[in-house]
């Protein structure tokens, strides 16, 4: 059943700093800062592509995000043309490219708050 009320989801990260992590989503992941509020920022939107969408909230309690689940999945058409990208700018690689038997190539990358984010296009 299609359900046409829906419009689209967005990851939503707790973070200890918006502006650095606004910044290098930008500078390093290529997303474009689409929205800021604050003063000194404390919640922002991140884009990339057409639906790709990262919100990142500042922090308000001490957790820390996990390295072992994935925070984000982001499908992409050509995952080789990201994975390149984002090795030639430094970015720190969790996981290698390759070809999963779940019938995905993926790979995955960490954050400067070390959320796992996982980069995927189907085999």
């Amino acid at each position: 059943m299609s359900d046409k009320n829906f419009s689209h989801a967005a990851t939503v990260l707790p973070v200890d700093d918006v502006r650095a992590t606004a910044d290098y989503y930008r500078d390093m992941l290529g997303f474009e800062i689409s929205f800021e509020w604050g003063d000194p920022v404390t919640y922002a939107v991140l884009k990339r592509g057409e639906s790709v969408s990262v919100h990142v909230v500042e922090r308000d309690d001490d957790s820390k995000p996990s390295s072992v689940h994935t925070a984000l999945y982001v499908f992409v058409h050509d995952v080789d043309k990201v994975y390149y990208e984002y090795r030639s700018k430094g970015v720190e690689i969790a996981s290698e490219i390759g070809d999963r038997e779940y019938g995905m190539r993926d790979f995955d990358i960490k954050d400067i708050n070390g959320f796992l984010l996982s980069f995927s296009m189907n085999l």
